[in-house]
Order: structure tokens, then sequence, then C-alpha cells
């Protein structure tokens, strides 16, 4: 079973910026997804990140001030930023979002780095998120999942908490991975017992 934090207890999420980029990684621990929960999973905490963003208009200068904002809003959330690129695309890729080979040029980016994240400047679909995750063999998180986290981080009051988790769990409702196949082999041929009904 995975660890459970109290929420009423001051925890990493509730720590100052400066306490939290305190805190050193531990390089090589790593947690199996089945042990946490998707929004534990997640979180941006403690992240060696590389940064990718798709430009598909205005100019170049303003394509790179909002990959250095995504930068600052890693920062904030207590990643380490090691690398940043831009894509120049007329839309993004409905399948990885930076397009295949982009994609494998990552994979080889979050390689040579040591990242075990990768946040894009945007939102990514669904589809996008697991087809990236699939491609650079690491998490994947977006823009508005990364807003979303610091938020938690910063939520002091009960309300202010419960507020941030409702938001979370609103967006990765079509984000969960593998849910409804583990949920499906878990009744397997027992849910209507050996007389056919519940109990």
């Amino acid at each position: 079973m995975g660890c459970r934090v109290d929420l009423d207890e001051p925890g990493v999420g509730q720590l100052d910026l400066e306490d939290r980029q305190a805190l050193r990684r531990v390089v090589g621990l790593s947690t199996e997804l089945e042990d946490i929960t998707e929004v534990e999973y997640r979180q941006i905490r403690l992240e060696q990140v590389v940064l990718v963003g798709v430009w598909t208009d205005g100019t170049a200068d303003q394509a790179e001030r909002s990959l250095r904002e995504l930068a600052a809003l890693a920062e904030t959330a207590g990643a380490l930023v090691l690398d940043g690129v831009i894509q120049r695309r007329d839309r993004p890729d409905p399948a990885t979002y930076i397009g295949s080979g982009k994609a494998r040029e990552l994979r080889e980016l979050v390689v040579s780095t040591g990242a075990d994240t990768v946040i894009c400047d945007g939102e990514l679909s669904p589809g996008q998120l697991r087809h990236l995750e699939e491609v650079v063999k690491v998490k994947v998180v977006d823009r508005t999942w990364l807003i979303l986290d610091i938020f938690a981080q910063h939520a002091r009051s009960k309300a202010g908490r419960a507020q941030v988790s409702l938001a979370q769990m609103q967006y990765l409702l079509p984000r969960l991975r593998g849910w409804g196949e583990s949920l499906s082999r878990q009744a397997g041929g027992r849910a209507g017992g050996a007389t056919g009904g519940v109990g």
C-alpha cells in the first residue's frame, strides 16, 4: 500500500517555496504507479523535468517567453528544470502533441538529461498524454495540471484543499489510465456470488 498524507498535518505540499527547494531528491528511488493514486503520481515535487512547447502562431520570442513562464511555474511547484524544447507546427499533433519524430527526439533528451518528467506548455488530451508517455517512457503532465498542482501545494484551509482536490479529480477523470480494465477484472466471475445475488 502507498503512503498516505494526513491533510490536516503540514506536509511537502504545504511547505514554502524555500523549504521545498531545500529538500533533496533521492536518485534511483521510484514508486510503482500501482502503489499510489493518479493524483499523487502526477505531482510535481522534486522532479527533474524537461519542458516542451508547440509554437503554432505568434513570434518565436512569444513561444520562448511562454516556455520561460512554464519553467517558472515548474520551479514554483518544486521541480528542477533541466532543458526545454519548442516544436514549430501548424497545430499540435493529435496523437503525441509534438509529432512522432519530435517525440522520439524528446525521449533521447529525457535519457541524456536524466529527467523523470516532461511538462508540456499546453493542455493535452487524454490520448496525447498517454501516447507521449508511451514514447518518452516517463511521466508527462501539461500546463493545466502543473497549475492545479501549485494550487494544491499552497491551499491552506480545508475548504481550499477540498476545492483543489475536486478540480484535480475533475481534470483527471477522462485521463485515468486503465481503471476500467482493472475494475472489471476485480469483479471477475464472483460479482454475483454463488447464488446469483450480491452478498
